[in-house]
């Protein structure tokens, strides 16, 4: 027997169809600069745990592709990390976004709206399509 979903997003993976979107590990990228851009230096595990809210694909982020991201992220100058103390145990590194990762992030925002409106017009012409069949 399939348990409930406990969460909203639970709930949403739980029914997808057969062409739901996978993972996007790319879409990432713009997501953690985006929780970095408020200034505030985070650790990998909190940037991990607020992408839930933000992602766009159809199953949950994986830790190892937040943390891989990170340092593909620091290596490009986008974002800087220093060790910081932990809440409640050892040392984390924290992230900063950078001058670079902001310009870099006003890249994503264009890009992304450039591809919403490809993916509108082409739902639209599938549910066009969809209610002529």
């Amino acid at each position: 027997m399939r348990s409930r979903p406990t969460t909203p997003r639970a709930a949403e993976r739980a029914f997808l169809p057969s062409c739901a979107m996978g993972r996007l590990p790319r879409l990432v990228e713009p997501t953690l600069l985006l929780l970095l851009s408020s200034g505030e230096g985070k650790h990998g595990y909190l940037l991990y745990d607020e992408t839930k809210d933000l992602a766009v694909t159809d199953t949950e982020v994986d830790t190892g592709i937040v943390y891989r991201t990170l340092r593909a992220l620091e290596m490009n100058g986008m974002v800087t990390s220093e060790w910081g103390p932990g809440t409640r145990g050892p040392n984390r590194r924290i992230y900063q976004i950078t001058p670079a990762g902001r310009r870099h992030l006003e890249e994503w925002a264009e890009v992304l709206a450039r591809l919403s409106t490809r993916i509108t017009a082409l739902t639209d012409t599938l549910k066009t399509a969809a209610t002529r069949a």
